[in-house]
């Protein structure tokens, strides 16, 4: 206790003082060491897997930064939406932080000044040399409300693409040749696996989302990269209609699988985690969803990951995804020197030491790396390593559907069962999403 309090005491004496901190003071078997800087960091790295690269990632930039002294704070996703706001605003929340993009998180809080642009690291660490354009855009506002254009305020760690999963053992049994090439060569081994007496696809309707990303997967392969300007409108706000031919093709499609017996028998029952169990399982050929699955797949070495293929003529297709919650520096960074500290703290969690320590572990980084990144990666990953990397490379990164309004994701839940069981037409579904959708631009 007496020791305690002479080292309590030496360091507020060397604070008052004007003494440097960050030194190290040893005497009377006393260390004591005087941090130059607090960093108040939260994320929502809440698993018990991302926050082992948490720990390891927070060590390494502690280790390159001994005067600086890290804060940090996980929560979970619903928990960090509901407090993050409100903790900036009363002056007791991070400085650095995970923020859901989209009108009801960052763009409130840029609403109300509550986050720092970042352009000025964006530029300073060439951010934009390792992600594209595009999925930078998912962190921009201006000044006006608008989202996809303005000043960018955070920038991703994580990667998703929505692709197509295929069991290899199972399409060879068919007579399917590989590789699959273009949506013609898709279509045909959809139907010579059926032919012989197998559902080709797997999927589950009761919970989760799988129907919503075959249609969006779909109808965005069919979209080239150098042609994606209506899309990027309708998702960001600036105006559109869900009624193309594209879209309407894609819907109609699903619609005949579903009823001409391509869907897994009793998909309307199970959820899609349960399909995707059942496509570990080997039961079916193909399985459209994202690489937020990569960690179920790679226990079946047949099974591997491809984008949906596109048809000909589409020299860059688009492909559905996104990326997690984006780091970014609140109004709390007060000074200059915060600033900087909190840019450099961002840019080691998107460098590619970081990614190759998330692909060690499983995760499809947002920063591209080589396919072979950390010699773990299983070859699922490499793949989708690959791919995004070229999704990259090309600017060919689609959207999530849901993001085109607030209440877009409920009228997709509630339409697509209907559209499936053959109670709701193509075009039916198409107007209530264009309903939904001006009503959303009517009310900003």
């Amino acid at each position: 206790m007496f020791s305690d309090f002479i080292s309590i005491s030496i360091a507020s004496i060397l604070k008052k003082a004007g003494i440097l901190a960050g030194a190290t003071f040893v005497g009377l078997g006393i260390s004591t060491t005087v941090f130059a800087e607090t960093l108040t960091v939260w994320d929502d790295h809440d698993s018990e897997s991302r926050a082992a690269v948490m720990t390891e990632l927070n060590a390494n930039f502690q280790k390159a930064h001994p005067d600086v002294k890290l804060d940090h704070t996980v929560r979970d996703f619903q928990d960090l939406n509901l407090t993050l706001k409100l903790a900036v605003s009363s002056g007791d929340g991070p400085v650095v932080t995970k923020v859901n993009q989209g009108a009801g998180a960052m763009g409130a809080m840029v609403k109300e000044n509550l986050l720092v642009p970042v352009d000025n690291y964006l530029k300073k660490y060439g951010w934009d040399k390792n992600q594209s354009d595009s999925l930078l855009a998912r962190d921009r506002w201006s000044s006006k409300g608008e989202f996809g254009v303005g000043e960018t305020y955070g920038i991703s760690s994580l990667a998703e693409i929505v692709g197509l999963y295929y069991n290899e053992k199972v399409l060879k049994a068919a007579g399917v040749e590989l590789p699959i090439k273009n949506f013609d060569d898709f279509l045909a081994a959809l139907d010579k696996v059926k032919a012989g007496g197998t559902a080709p696809l797997t999927i589950g309707t009761a919970k989760g989302h799988l129907a919503l990303h075959m249609l969006a997967g779909i109808s965005q392969a069919h979209i080239d990269a150098s042609d994606r300007k209506a899309l990027d409108d309708l998702i960001y706000g600036r105006g559109g209609t869900w009624n193309t031919p594209g879209n309407l093709e894609s819907v109609s499609l699903v619609q005949n699988w579903a009823k001409n017996g391509y869907f897994f028998d009793g998909y309307q029952g199970i959820s899609g985690d349960d399909a995707v169990q059942l496509f570990v399982a080997g039961q079916g050929a193909f399985l459209i969803s994202g690489t937020w699955y990569f960690g179920d797949m790679q226990n079946n070495p047949d099974i591997h990951f491809m984008p949906i293929p596109a048809p000909a003529g589409i020299k860059h297709p688009l492909s559905v995804g996104g990326v997690d919650l984006a780091w970014a520096i609140t109004g709390l960074a007060k000074s200059d020197k915060m600033k900087d500290l909190a840019g450099e703290y961002i840019n080691y969690m998107v460098s590619k030491e970081a990614s190759v320590t998330w692909v060690r572990a499983g995760y499809l980084p947002a920063t591209p790396v080589s396919e072979d990144a950390g010699g773990s990666a299983s070859p699922l990953l490499k793949e989708g390593i690959s791919i995004w990397k070229s999704l990259n490379d090309n600017n060919a990164l689609g959207h999530y559907p849901d993001w085109a309004s607030p209440t877009m994701l409920k009228t997709f839940d509630e339409n697509t069962p209907l559209l499936l069981a053959n109670k709701e037409t193509p075009e039916e579904l198409i107007g209530k999403l264009d309903a939904d959708y001006s009503a959303y631009m009517k009310s900003k």
